[in-house]
């Protein structure tokens, strides 16, 4: 079985390259023509290149400096990794961010002049430069396209365009003066010589349109390297490179810009709120020191006495950390004094204060965000915008969280302030003996180191905050600059005559391939002989010449050699005990030749040296006697029907060859299916089979008429005719059909109308048949 299939696929290649290479010419034309197709392409399109560029966000806080100084709470002006990689990356292809570019690149007007088939495009340097004097309504909401044609006899032609069906075209001799056209008046001005008939054109978007702010976001991908990098890759295609990498750049420049912005805001603002409070602080240690001094001045006090300098040493820690906590309630109530400020509603809160409440820390540092949030919308958008109003609610809720903060942990720093307040009242107990004038200037003086401790950490603060604004750095590193990868132009020259040349192929293969899918036609002689379930008895090259007799003594023809290979074929399929075998010739239906072949296989008998007769047996739509030129008066119907007709006058030479006797049908009988059912026609084969060696039927088509069927009692073999490029397949299964019901005797089949595509006879495969059979015409 794996064999047969193996044999049938291999029957199958041989069939499809035998169609391909009938058909050779489908593929030159279809290569041809896509080749051509192709060239006109890649002449009309300009080639587009990918510029790319990486940059990689800085780490940690903005300079290494800051590792010793605030700590965690600078980071909040750094970069984090991983998840804020991600959110650069939408902020890198934000439309806030693209029309700041834009803008900065006067991207709004698109240049390209005429090279050959090809419209390059033109960057920075132009060919023209467009200047709008006065324009209309809608060319100020749609822009325009401008196109500029320098003419042959001098002078120049400006075509506009705007929308879809406004259009205009104005002549004129110079550029030097406004030209009026449909999108209003413009002036156009020649930055560069040009040739007779050169061409060039700009389209002008106004800066509202959303469209060209859409369009660039869209060519321009923004991903990280990997998942877990903080690599940024930015790329772009189009047919202008340097434009690509100038809009790249921009974009990276721009985005350092904007973060380094926000953050010098958020650090300018804490500087102004620093400086604030030290001045005030400032006048409050030196009213503190004042009072010191005049203290002592009024009451004369040198030095302190021991055992308040005992007690002052042993009251020191507590004094620090009374200090502290009241540094911290100091810092508690400027922040909500801020808040509660609303001319500094949307102000930055100071971040960098030193507040130890990590919760309190983290409120700031969120609201800071959103706001910078805020800020960034409000670049192209106002008030009303829902996204400004949303986080304007956002915001009122965080400072209303924040003020809550506030009056949490001043509850704590209270409480822990009034514990500290009453130790100190145990060693101020201890030192009512010491002399009420030192206890007085122990009180002074705790003031004073409280304002001081005050003012000097306010001091570092503003120190450390401005030397964080005056080195902050870029918050990405440029690893790759924005460059053209030449070896991505497209249209590939390579690649489309790969694809020309597929789709030359191709197109014509699958032309082919429904050609044969709708065709349900018989062509090819072995596909026939694998399909039918009885013996093959050989092809018949089809009838180029046109004459009814292709066969005659001593022919060399390609048709005769294949009626003798016929003939051969059918004597060892004839059982050898069989003497005057009768063999009925017929086809499923009619136009298939089974006449043609009847009449060419019984010559081919008789010029073997047999006695051969041919009987007329279809009696609907008789052809022998035109076939051999006999009249047809008084023949086979007349013997059939009239008891005074005998075998003798039936009987009629060929006139092809003196052993070939043919017995025409004659006259069309009214009842032929009754008439072939006569006793007489059996009589007739007994005594044909006493006389001749061979006795060869030309039958009625099977599936039209049942005729045929009537005449398997007197047959011994039956040959079923089809023909190349007319027999349907699905009369494959009528054949098959008899053949397994067993309604015919000894079934064999045969190939007819086959192109002949050799020089010599032999298997021959093709379409087309010159010779014409039908009901309604000849056989």
């Amino acid at each position: 079985m794996a064999s047969e299939n193996n044999t049938n696929q291999e029957i199958d290649i041989r069939r499809i390259l035998g169609v391909c290479l009938r058909h050779w010419y489908w593929f030159v034309i279809g290569v041809l023509l896509c080749g051509g197709l192709g060239v006109l392409y890649f002449l009309r399109t300009t080639p587009k290149y990918q510029t790319q560029a990486s940059i990689m966000l800085r780490q940690g806080g903005d300079s290494q400096i800051f590792n010793g100084l605030g700590g965690g709470a600078l980071d909040m002006f750094g970069l984090t990794m991983n998840g804020v990689a991600a959110d650069e990356v939408e902020v890198l292809t934000s439309r806030d961010l693209m029309y700041q570019t834009l803008d900065a690149l006067n991207l709004w007007q698109s240049h390209r002049y005429k090279d050959g088939l090809r419209w390059m495009g033109e960057f920075p340097a132009t060919t023209f430069r467009l200047d709008t004097v006065q324009l209309t309504e809608a060319s100020r909401k749609k822009g325009f396209r401008v196109e500029i044609k320098q003419m042959r006899k001098g002078g120049y032609k400006v075509k506009v365009k705007v929308g879809r069906f406004k259009r205009s075209t104005t002549k004129v001799a110079d550029l030097d003066a406004p030209i009026s056209t449909c999108a209003g008046k413009i002036a156009l001005t020649l930055r560069k010589p040009w040739n007779e008939d050169a061409s060039a054109y700009s389209i002008y978007c106004p800066v509202q349109k959303a469209g060209v702010v859409d369009g660039y976001q869209k060519a321009v991908t923004v991903s990280l390297r990997k998942k877990e990098s903080n690599i940024i890759d930015l790329k772009t295609t189009s047919d202008m490179p340097r434009r690509d990498e100038a809009l790249l750049a921009t974009i990276i420049e721009l985005y350092n810009q904007n973060t380094v912005a926000d953050k010098n805001s958020m650090a300018t603002n804490t500087a102004a709120f620093i400086n604030e409070r030290l001045n005030i602080i400032t006048n409050e240690l030196s009213e503190a020191e004042d009072a010191v001094a005049d203290y002592k001045s009024q009451n004369k006090l040198t030095d302190l006495s021991e055992e308040a300098k005992l007690v002052l040493q042993t009251n020191t820690m507590e004094q620090r950390e009374l200090a502290g906590i009241e540094t911290q309630l100091n810092l508690v109530n400027y922040i909500e004094e801020f808040l509660q400020d609303e001319t500094k509603r949307f102000s930055l809160l100071p971040a960098n204060l030193g507040i130890e409440d990590n919760s309190l820390t983290s409120f700031i540092s969120e609201y800071n965000k959103m706001l910078l949030q805020r800020m960034r919308v409000l670049r192209t958008a106002t008030d009303e915008n829902p996204v400004v109003e949303q986080l304007n609610d956002q915001l009122l809720s965080m400072r209303q969280n924040i003020i809550a903060s506030i009056g949490s942990v001043r509850e704590s720093l209270t409480i822990t302030r009034d514990g500290l307040l009453e130790r100190d009242s145990e060693f101020n107990s201890r030192i009512k003996n010491v002399p009420s004038q030192e206890r007085q200037y122990v009180q002074i003086k705790r003031q004073q180191v409280l304002k001081e401790e005050l003012y000097l950490y306010l001091y570092q603060k503003r120190e450390e905050n401005a030397l964080m604004l005056a080195a902050t750095s870029t918050p990405v590193r440029v690893i790759d600059r924005p460059k053209v990868n030449t070896l991505t132009a497209k249209p590939s020259l390579k690649m489309l005559a790969l694809i020309c040349l597929v789709l030359g192929m191709g197109i014509p293969a699958a032309l082919l391939y429904l050609k044969e899918l709708m065709d349900n036609k018989l062509h090819d002689p072995k596909d026939y002989e694998n399909r039918v379930n009885a013996p093959f008895a050989g092809q018949i090259v089809e009838n180029s010449r046109g004459a009814n007799i292709a066969i005659h003594e001593a022919e060399k023809t390609v048709s005769a050699e294949l009626f003798r290979q016929l003939r051969t074929n059918l004597r060892f399929m004839i059982p050898a005990e069989i003497k005057s075998p009768v063999i009925l010739v017929t086809s499923s239906i009619n136009g298939e030749g089974k006449s043609y072949v009847a009449s060419n296989l019984a010559l081919s008998l008789a010029i073997l040296g047999k006695k051969v007769v041919l009987v007329g047996l279809d009696i609907r739509k008789p052809m022998l006697a035109k076939y051999f030129g006999l009249h047809d008066k008084g023949c086979l119907t007349s013997y059939l029907s009239d008891a005074t007709f005998t075998i003798d006058d039936t009987i009629l030479p060929s006139g092809e060859h003196k052993n070939l006797d043919v017995i025409p049908c004659g006259v069309v009988p009214p009842n032929p299916n009754e008439l072939l059912q006569n006793d007489r026609l059996d009589d007739l084969f007994i005594e044909l089979r006493k006389r001749y060696e061979y006795i060869i039927v030309d039958t009625a088509p099977m599936a039209m008429v049942s005729d045929t069927f009537l005449l398997n009692r007197i047959c011994d073999m039956t040959l079923f005719v089809s023909r190349a490029n007319y027999t349907p397949i699905d009369m494959i299964d009528f054949i098959n059909g008899i053949i397994e019901e067993k309604k015919m005797k000894n079934v064999a089949c045969l190939l007819n109308g086959v192109r002949n595509t050799r020089a010599g006879y032999g298997y021959g495969y093709g379409y087309g048949y010159g010779y014409g059979y039908g009901y309604g015409g000849g056989k």
